[in-house]
């Protein structure tokens, strides 16, 4: 179905405006969506920023290199941890670094491994954030998957899983859950964690028994997952069993799920979409292509609007104008349901 005019005018009421010389490229938002957090670029300077609804801009850190340097977030209410990416083409160069928006300190976590000068390669580097403690899915020296959990306040680094761990990862309420990968023979299963004290816990079902796992999304009480790319379930916590809410066809997909309040969302090939779970209805979010991000009950919805071409542009890289749309789920009106 196509989205209701309610939708889109609640979410249009919710853009942020910045100058024309600034290109906001989001990758977070706070729970409560007061803040957008991402890369911000200009002329005058570039590097990671916090937004509010005004669009008034915090100053995080400057990029090193602004050519190059993107970024991927969370947000936890107090720590932004971000995952800089360093070239445009090699995803394995990488470093993960923390603010204190208490404080306003920034100091680094983790960078990535190398051997001979050269970034090992491994999967995309993605950190989560949850009550002071940042994780991650990384490659170790060897090229093997590795789970890091990270106190922000002591700052100390604990290793959870060594050898077969793959992302997914994701902070469900006090748990950390995450996938590692069956040898040989291929698969997976999911692991968990207390995220507290890093001391393994038993998987409950239905989660136990996923035995293939291409995208994961949890809030506190409801997760949601994709074993293919293409089919789409949710299982809400005391339910007897998942339910499938969305099956995508040969040309469309799933994936980067995500989830805020009754709402799971996801990236599909050709638009982001959303699905009501208050009337199970699914609807793409926009026109064309986009991106999105959700914590607690906000939604950042990004749509692009076209490439900037500017002479002489000092970055020589490829920007693009965003729309940035904040929401509170809450809010929204239930879509409408899908006819029979």
């Amino acid at each position: 179905m196509d989205l209701p005019a309610s939708w889109r005018s609640a979410l249009a009421q919710g853009k942020i405006t910045l100058p024309d010389s600034d290109y906001l490229y989001p990758a977070a938002v706070a729970a409560i969506g007061g803040r957008v957090f991402g890369a911000l670029y200009s002329d005058a300077w570039s590097g990671v920023v916090a937004v509010d609804h005004q669009g008034a801009v915090t100053r995080v850190r400057a990029f090193d290199n602004p050519q190059e340097d993107q970024i991927q977030a969370a947000f936890d209410g107090r720590w932004l941890v971000w995952e800089e990416s360093h070239s445009l083409t090699n995803w394995s160069d990488w470093d993960i670094r923390a603010w204190d928006s208490t404080s306003g300190e920034v100091f680094d976590i983790a960078s990535a491994p190398r051997v001979g000068g050269v970034p090992v390669a491994g999967p995309f580097v993605i950190p989560v954030v949850s009550q002071g403690k940042a994780a991650w899915v990384q490659a170790n020296a060897s090229g093997r998957g590795e789970i890091h959990l990270y106190n922000l306040v002591t700052r100390q680094d604990r290793l959870l899983s060594t050898g077969t761990a793959v992302p997914p990862i994701l902070f469900w309420g006090t748990k950390l859950v995450w996938a590692e990968k069956d040898l040989p023979g291929g698969g997976g299963h999911l692991a968990m964690a207390d995220a507290a004290t890093g001391e393994p816990l038993i998987v409950p079902e239905p989660l136990a028994s996923l035995r293939s796992i291409a995208t994961l999304a949890a809030s506190e009480d409801l997760v949601a997952w994709s074993e293919d790319y293409f089919h789409l379930s949710v299982w809400r916590v005391g339910e007897a069993a998942p339910k499938g809410i969305f099956a995508a066809g040969r040309e469309d997909g799933v994936d980067w799920l995500t989830i805020a309040g009754d709402i799971v969302a996801w990236r599909g090939l050709h638009a982001p979409m959303a699905a009501d779970l208050r009337t199970g209805s699914v609807a793409p979010l926009t026109d064309g292509n986009g991106f999105l991000y959700t914590s607690g009950r906000a939604l950042v919805l990004v749509k692009p609007l076209g490439p900037i071409v500017k002479e002489g542009d000092e970055h020589h890289r490829s920007l693009t104008h965003f729309e940035t749309d904040v929401i509170d789920t809450t809010k929204l009106p239930p879509l409408p349901g899908c006819p029979s």
